[in-house]
């Protein structure tokens, strides 16, 4: 089964972060899908030719093979189980936006109602905090800048870029809180890392994480 099979129709819960990418390829995509054992949430992969899907990521593909000077793309999908309170099918969604950048986004089926012709649960209201436990486990296993949980948007469209990836101006060091509550509706969940700069002013509620982490819901500005 393909990935585009393994979930389908929408909307979906999309929990997505950026980190650096500071190794080859290849090792940083490895040590990402090796974490994955650390999460309380039991993660089950059901791909089985992980390696050969690895291998895929680092050598990448041209989106347009007639162009003389093409654009490789480094993109991978993984077909994921990720047993919550109720056992979910999930798509681990690696993309490197940068040449020292990567996006990793989680998707789920993010409807509010079961769909059981494909084997997919919906996500009722108060199963969200779920997803904000899975999302504040992510912060402390991996090592990110900025994190978001939404519906059909992912971390990117916290900022005002509206380019294409892979980009420069989606650098690791370019990544800044500027935009963060420019339109924090959109969200659900926001992490950011204050390690890098502090945040004057939150207009959100909020709490502080480990690691310099600052978890603020948006969710009553999305009701």
């Amino acid at each position: 089964m393909e990935c585009s099979q393994w979930l389908q129709g929408g909307p979906f819960l999309e929990v997505s972060f950026i980190t650096e990418l500071k190794e080859k390829k290849s090792k940083a995509i490895q040590a990402i899908i090796s974490r994955l054992s650390k999460l309380t949430n039991k993660v089950e992969i059901v791909d089985k030719n992980v390696d050969e899907i690895i291998a895929f990521f680092e050598r990448g593909y041209s989106f347009d093979e007639e162009d003389p000077h093409p654009i490789k793309l480094h993109s991978l999908r993984l077909r994921l189980y990720v047993n919550f309170p109720r056992k979910r099918k999930a798509t681990l969604q690696i993309e490197t936006v940068s040449s020292n950048a990567l996006m990793v986004n989680f998707w789920f089926y993010g409807d509010e109602f079961d769909e059981p012709e494909w084997g997919q649960i919906g996500i009722r209201k108060e199963e969200f905090t779920d997803f904000t436990s899975f999302f504040e486990e992510l912060y402390s296993v991996y090592e990110f800048k900025i994190g978001a949980i939404a519906i059909e948007e992912d971390v990117l469209d916290l900022f005002d870029c509206g380019e294409t990836y892979p980009n420069e101006r989606y650098r690791f060091k370019n990544v800044s809180s500027d935009y963060l509550f420019k339109e924090p509706s959109r969200f659900i969940n926001i992490i950011w890392n204050e390690m890098y700069n502090e945040l004057s002013h939150i207009p959100y509620s909020y709490k502080r994480l480990d690691k310099e982490g600052i978890l603020i819901d948006t969710r009553n500005h999305n009701e």
